[in-house]
């Protein structure tokens, strides 16, 4: 049995007890304190260290540190103290399971909402339905990149694009041209802000944007958690397709473009709504699982052009709906 009150960095999950295991903390480890678990929660069930896995020495020594030895007489202070002790653990792990339940029912209840919200957009053939709406069709693949910034900027709005992190020194002065300029490159860097510069910056910071003429909904965990293996994330996908019909005809946002990003998401560009219209959009975002990150910074974020090869899956980004301007 190891006495509790001697450990540091005591947590309770589930029927576990985690904390800080002083052998290997008088060795100079165990900087973040989980390294030790005990079964149960008082103390007196099987433990052990899970960087000294199944090495009977290291146990010997924890249990010098802190353990009670079967035969000691306990005085009555200490019987009174070890039961309130005890008391007060399975009160907090009743507490804790109580937490993670209605936590867990309440997750529940708001993605079914959600699903519900979403249920009359949604298809089996969501890309078909976006490749078919597509107000420009896709004949020469190649040249998806150019049709792509042709299509959303003007002629002379300058536009940051590069590699993630082309920005903030003064090389990046190239990863600035205007959109005539970008056009007159046989093939297109991989990603692209949603906003348009001033003259003469280096850095696609928030302060060098000129004008932030989109927005951009996207969402990962559209399912209720992170997609992880390819049905879900198709799945997610599929819901993210219906999460853009949504938009379109309840919050009447203009679809310009929809990009599948080669992994588990879709990136829907809007055109940018009046600010009473974006702060709605603001109070919706958690409730519809839209990442609002790149809601507020799409204008400065590098995002995936349509030929993007995603560092994950290696797959490129494809795009399947365009609205020119």
């Amino acid at each position: 049995m190891l006495d509790l009150s001697k450990l540091k960095n005591v947590t309770q999950r589930g029927n576990k007890t985690i904390a800080a295991c002083p052998a290997c903390r008088v060795a100079g480890g165990d900087d973040k304190g989980n390294h030790l678990f005990i079964n149960g929660t008082d103390g007196n069930g099987e433990y052990g260290c899970v960087a000294h896995e199944g090495d009977g020495a290291h146990r010997k020594e924890i249990f010098s540190y802190v353990g009670i030895p079967e035969n000691r007489d306990f005085t009555p202070e200490e019987k009174r103290q070890w039961a309130a002790d005890k008391r007060e653990r399975k009160q907090a792990a009743h507490r804790e399971y109580l937490r993670i339940t209605e936590q867990e029912k309440l997750t529940t209840r708001i993605q079914e909402i959600l699903e519900r919200k979403l249920a009359p957009y949604l298809t089996n053939d969501w890309q078909a339905d976006l490749w078919h709406s597509s107000p420009i069709r896709f004949d020469h693949p190649e040249a998806l990149p150019h049709d792509f910034i042709r299509s959303l900027f003007k002629p002379d709005d300058i536009l940051w694009m590069g590699e993630t992190y082309d920005t903030g020194s003064p090389q990046h002065a190239a990863n600035f041209k205007t959109c005539r300029d970008w056009l007159k490159l046989d093939t297109l860097p991989p990603r692209i802000a949603a906003g348009t510069f001033h003259q003469g910056g280096i850095s696609r910071s928030k302060d060098s944007v000129k004008t932030s003429p989109f927005i951009l909904l996207e969402s990962d965990d559209l399912i209720g958690h992170k997609p992880s293996t390819p049905e879900e994330r198709q799945q997610n996908k599929s819901l993210s397709s219906a999460l853009i019909g949504y938009a379109q005809d309840k919050l009447g946002l203009t679809l310009r473009a929809v990009i599948d990003t080669g992994n588990k998401s879709l990136h829907a560009w809007y055109d940018r709504p009046p600010e009473a219209a974006m702060n709605a959009i603001r109070k919706m975002a958690a409730g519809l699982h839209i990442d609002q990150a790149i809601l507020e910074r799409c204008q400065s974020s590098p995002l995936r052009m349509p030929h993007c090869i995603h560092e994950k899956t290696n797959t490129p980004a494809r795009l399947l709906y365009l609205n020119p301007i």
